[in-house]
């Protein structure tokens, strides 16, 4: 069966990423115009009538957070006043996952209010990738698709044939990602006992596994200061490991964090295009998620076009 070509805009969040996508799609152009006052409004303008249409947005929850926040749903206020037929919703990396229960009484679930927010516009599906926790689905009314980035670690694995004897989960949370991994590649599962006191910092209370003279690979789904990597790859030198390498999926590197990686133990970290990076790093290299977005985007074509 021929796929149908979608229908794709996307907001200012991930540019090139978003561009790349349309690419393989021989999407030539991205049929909205974004205009910002200088008073940081927005105004959204479609070039294009999507009426009767299914379309798809893509836009990545990232810093500037607010502002692609409000993008975003401008962005469905304008296809919904288009009379589109059904809006899906690709968002590669999904702001406030973190915060996701209450830590503290008096407090807000930061995520709850940004996903009952988006419910209320009746998407008909979003995709992301990696979630924070394995609870995050049950968050929405509207139904989630979260990819997983397992084989593309695996396929990098194989490709650039990296060593790897552990596998490392860097808190009780990233259990279940890390031990897919482990499982797949066949390899010892470690995990870290680690927890956050305050905000941004991190105390490791004791390791679970034998890492001495280990080749060692971590697995996570967020990296934002580097702190709490760099503590732990720190903590592991400290128990006489040989070398780390780190996959991490969102590459969020609050206040340009990213500069400290090239000063720390870290042999090599491995992101992802969830994010954009705003400078090349020696230490640092990227793998994109992008074909399995189209995979499932391809997916969902075929899905509505039967």
């Amino acid at each position: 069966m021929k796929i149908i070509k979608p229908n794709i805009i996307f907001g200012s969040s991930n540019l090139f990423f978003f561009n790349s996508l349309l690419n393989i799609f021989n999407i030539k152009k991205n049929f909205l115009k974004i205009e910002k006052f200088k008073d940081g409004e927005f105004k959204i303008k479609l070039l294009k009538n999507f009426s009767e249409k299914t379309v798809f947005i893509l836009q990545s929850l990232c810093n500037p957070i607010h502002e692609n926040i409000i993008e975003l749903l401008l962005i469905i206020d304008a296809l919904k006043r288009n009379f589109v037929k059904n809006i899906y919703l690709v968002i590669p990396y999904f702001c406030y996952s973190r915060q996701d229960k209450l830590f503290l009484n008096n407090t807000s679930i930061s995520i709850k209010a940004i996903v009952n927010i988006i419910d209320i516009c009746k998407i008909k599906k979003i995709i992301t990738i990696d979630s924070h926790s394995k609870n995050f689905e049950c968050l929405f009314v509207s139904p989630i698709k979260i990819l997983k980035s397992t084989s593309l670690i695996v396929n990098d694995i194989i490709k650039n044939n990296i060593l790897a004897e552990i596998i490392i989960s860097p808190d009780i949370g990233g259990i279940e990602r890390a031990k897919n991994l482990a499982n797949y590649l066949n390899l010892e599962l470690v995990i870290i006992d680690k927890r956050r006191p305050i905000i941004n910092n991190i105390k490791i209370y004791c390791i679970i596994g034998n890492v001495l003279n280990k080749h060692c690979l971590i697995i996570d789904d967020i990296i934002d200061t580097s702190n709490s990597l760099i503590e732990l790859v720190n903590f592991l030198f400290f128990h006489k490991i040989k070398k780390v390498k780190a996959y991490i999926t969102h590459p969020v590197f609050s206040n340009n964090s990213y500069l400290k990686i090239y000063n720390s133990k870290i042999d090599e970290l491995i992101i992802m295009d969830t994010i954009i990076l705003k400078k090349k790093i020696s230490k640092i290299r990227i793998i994109t998620t992008k074909y399995i977005f189209i995979e499932e985007i391809k997916k969902t074509i075929l899905n509505y076009a039967l």
